[in-house]
């Protein structure tokens, strides 16, 4: 483990001095912008980056060698260079705005820690660039939203008809909906479209895995790989689980009232407990956290 090769600079010095000079810079970009919803959204993205930063700045410090410090100066420099190609490449919407500058400063402040050597407060620093390519690649989802979602709508149905019909009910399928007759006899009608094929709960749980893996580097194994793809397979199975139950309330109730809240409610119960269900046992287990504080060297 080398230390920073400047000696009058320590994480703590470092950290304060940039969260100043941040503070700054994104006062005179937001003064000579407009603002809106995104530089809104932004600023709440950047305080919390200076939160973190102050925070890391306080913890044990790791330190880059040599060769790492090439490595992430050079990572720090393609993120600039990416900050202007941003737009020509169909990801950000001209002009040059809030999404492109913060790239851009995230980028020359990777540089400058990398030059530092401070590897830790490198990892505050992704939280905006995580930001910003996530939202510009939601809105990139979003246009071509019919055609990636599309796969996933006949498997949706075949499963929960498979599930439906497993508990007695017999229903039917005609193209995207299911059709079944409740116990009073009332026709049941469920449309599976994009929104139920659990396709922003994937998306979230995506989201988490990037911040998980980009935070905690050590997470990154075999052992890592399979737990995240049994959390995709979980997150997937929540979904199937939210549209059984959907049939279910309304086999037993009726085509409204009881189906409706079920149809309002389930969907973020089940995925709100697979989540903390999964990442419970992803800390615990895997990178070994403990409710004692304690924190064990994981294998991969």
């Amino acid at each position: 483990m080398e230390r920073s090769p400047v000696g009058n600079i320590n994480p703590q010095k470092a950290a304060k001095i940039w969260v100043i000079i941040t503070i700054g810079i994104l006062a005179l970009f937001f003064l000579a912008s407009s603002l809106t919803y995104s530089t809104v959204d932004a600023l709440s993205i950047w305080i919390l980056t200076c939160i973190s930063m102050i925070y890391f700045s306080k913890k044990t410090q790791q330190y880059l060698n040599a060769r790492n410090r090439i490595l992430v100066v050079m990572a720090g420099i393609g993120i600039c260079i990416f900050s202007f190609l941003n737009i020509p490449l169909g990801l950000g919407n001209p002009p040059f705005s809030i999404g492109e500058f913060s790239l851009l400063f995230a980028g020359i402040s990777i540089v400058v820690f990398g030059l530092l050597g401070f590897r830790t407060l490198i990892i505050p620093l992704l939280f905006p660039i995580i930001a910003v390519l996530g939202f510009e690649f939601y809105e990139l989802f979003i246009r071509h939203e019919d055609w990636l979602i599309a796969p996933l709508i006949p498997p949706t149905i075949a499963l929960t008809t498979g599930i439906i019909r497993m508990m007695g009910i017999d229903a039917a399928v005609n193209g995207n909906i299911i059709s079944y007759a409740s116990i009073s006899g009332e026709t049941i009608r469920l449309a599976v479209v994009a929104d139920c094929t659990g396709i922003w709960s994937l998306g979230t749980f995506t989201v988490a895995t990037i911040i998980v893996l980009a935070t905690f580097p050590e997470a990154i194994s075999k052992k890592g790989a399979l737990l995240l793809l049994i959390g995709y397979i979980g997150t997937y199975a929540s979904n199937i689980g939210r549209i059984t139950i959907i049939s279910l309330s309304g086999y037993l109730y009726g085509p409204q009232g009881v189906i409706e809240q079920v149809h309002i409610h389930t969907g973020w119960i089940l995925f709100t407990v697979w989540m903390v269900v999964f990442w419970y046992y992803f800390f615990t287990r895997h990178l070994g956290f403990s409710f004692s504080g304690k924190h064990k060297r994981i294998e991969s």
